[in-house]
């Protein structure tokens, strides 16, 4: 990691380093929180990009250092020096994604960027879950849980539980069932205008996870609501490629 961080910083005239990340380099930096400019750089897999946009909201040029990376836009072995100084003229377009805000008996407790699972709060210990749309049941089920993903999300989670690929910037969002105990419970995808509201219908606990950050534990009598956020973040993209990461990224 030293290494390319020190190589992006020799392409950048004018930056900030985020504190842990200055560590590396023996340099000074600011909390994340505190991060000012055009676009954050970020550098690691996926999962280092979900963690910046849950502190952050700056447009993030991702550069995979990680394993999949299918949210990056660049790998770290091609040259950075042009696709940095693409950024620097502003030689780039900004692709929308939206969130998924989480309230929690009416809290908001924080917003998703891939997904929100719900999940037994034993291993092999079934719950119950009641899944509602503007008040409306539209199922109910015993499984080990439910994941509520956005587009962006229906590559991640929600892939591996049978659900169908998404479009990042459509808006919608998709509810998978996980290990439902009933043959008919299958992914619903519906327009993300649509507030979903979720109920624990078994045992008396379960756990909730926003995109595999840490657990919440949720109790019989919550009631969890979930919206399309008004705050969605913004991807450095230079062109549309993302059927070209489908293809190579998942192995299609």
């Amino acid at each position: 990691m030293e290494k390319i961080l020190t190589k992006v910083i020799g392409l950048v005239d004018d930056f900030e380093l985020e504190s842990d990340s200055a560590k590396i380099v023996g340099l000074t930096g600011v909390p994340i929180e505190d991060l000012s400019g055009d676009v954050v750089i970020s550098l690691g897999g996926d999962g280092t990009l979900l963690y910046i946009v849950s502190k952050i909201n700056i447009p993030v040029f991702a550069i995979n250092c990680g394993g999949v990376g299918f949210l990056t836009e660049i790998e770290e072995a091609v040259d950075l020096f042009p696709h940095i100084q693409e950024i620097i003229k502003g030689n780039y377009e900004l692709q929308e994604l939206q969130r998924i805000d989480t309230y929690l008996n009416n809290l908001h407790i924080g917003t998703a960027l891939n997904e929100v699972v719900l999940h037994s709060s034993k291993v092999a210990r079934i719950q119950g879950f009641e899944i509602s749309i503007d008040n409306s049941i539209v199922d109910s089920f015993r499984g080990d849980g439910v994941v509520i993903a956005t587009p962006t999300g229906s590559t991640s989670y929600a892939m591996s539980l049978g659900s169908p690929i998404l479009y990042p910037t459509m808006e919608s969002h998709i509810i998978v069932p996980m290990a439902a105990y009933r043959i008919g419970a299958r992914p619903l995808v519906i327009p993300s205008k649509y507030d979903i509201t979720v109920k624990l219908t078994g045992n008396s606990e379960a756990v909730m996870v926003l995109d595999g950050q840490e657990e919440i534990l949720i109790k019989i009598e919550d009631s969890i609501k979930l919206k399309k956020s008004k705050s969605p973040i913004s991807i450095v993209r230079f062109k549309d490629n993302f059927f070209d990461r489908v293809r190579t990224k998942l192995r299609l």
